[in-house]
């Protein structure tokens, strides 16, 4: 009876053994697969991480090349962004291999048709910077026709101003010393009495004939102008301008040569003239036709 209860005893101690070797057995077994899959997790994450990297290091690349499009791309810089950043939170998080997969593979399509997009913004540049290009040489070539029709017009006008203008020629001025009816020419500013502008008003068809008005100024060597009086009744208008003068002197143009002989006396006679170069310059028609200076010692 005894050697019945051992002998049980024995089988059930050797099932134990048996059933604990299995399950040492099973458990090695899971703690060894369960290594090697993180490990394999681990490889995988390692390499889609440096996928991860190397696509956006590409990404960078191509993004800072192309710089100049930047307000273009924004929103496709956006989306690359939070892609690249949820893969990254994946790989952290060890998510599923096929998940980080599937978008890797989505990014990859994004920054390809970034990249394309940039070529169609490329294409465009070149066409528009071609048309600026025929935009700017069609707007020289009028610039530079519009240059010389305005360079024609104005020698045009230089021409047709210098073929109607009237010039004084022979143009002279002298002081002169007045004793009773006698004038003689003096070039001491002591004995200066007067002094006589003699010129020759040129011949010209196309100006029109009739009255004109001849204006002297006389400049002292101190730049004073002598002046005929005050008031705008001594004054003429040239260039919008008014200017006092010394001399007027009324004629009838016939469009010939005309001589012409005027002069100016000195009010103060107890006063002798200021020594120096005297200026004189003459105008007729709203505009200078010559000018002379003599000087006094």
């Amino acid at each position: 009876m005894e050697n019945n209860t051992n002998e049980q005893k024995n089988k059930n101690l050797k099932r134990i053994i048996v059933l604990l070797s299995v399950l040492f057995i099973t458990s090695l077994i899971i703690m060894v697969w369960s290594i090697r899959q993180k490990s394999e997790t681990y490889t995988q994450n390692i390499g889609m991480k440096d996928e991860l990297t190397q696509l956006m290091s590409e990404y960078e690349t191509i993004r800072l090349e192309n710089i100049q499009f930047q307000v273009e791309l924004t929103e496709r810089d956006s989306i690359i962004l939070a892609n690249s950043q949820e893969i990254q939170n994946l790989i952290n998080s060890q998510a599923d291999y096929r998940r980080i997969r599937r978008q890797l593979e989505l990014l990859r399509g994004i920054t390809q048709d970034y990249v394309r997009r940039i070529d169609s913004l490329i294409v465009v540049n070149e066409e528009l910077a071609l048309e600026l290009e025929e935009s700017r040489k069609e707007t020289s070539i009028e610039r530079e026709r519009n240059v010389a029709l305005t360079r024609a017009n104005v020698q045009l006008d230089e021409k047709v101003t210098q073929a109607s203008s009237l010039k004084a020629y022979n143009l002279r001025a002298f002081a002169l010393r007045v004793r009773g009816t006698s004038e003689t020419e003096t070039d001491k500013a002591i004995r200066a009495d007067k002094i006589r502008i003699d010129f020759t008003l040129s011949e010209n068809k196309i100006v029109p004939a009739g009255p004109r008005s001849i204006y002297i100024r006389i400049a002292r060597p101190d730049g004073v102008i002598i002046l005929a009086g005050e008031g705008d009744e001594y004054s003429f208008e040239i260039d919008g301008n008014r200017l006092q003068f010394t001399i007027r002197e009324n004629i009838v143009y016939n469009n010939t040569a005309q001589n012409i002989r005027t002069s100016w006396t000195k009010r103060d006679t107890k006063s002798p003239a200021m020594v120096g170069m005297y200026k004189v310059v003459v105008f007729m028609d709203n505009q200078e036709i010559g000018q002379t200076s003599f000087e006094l010692k």
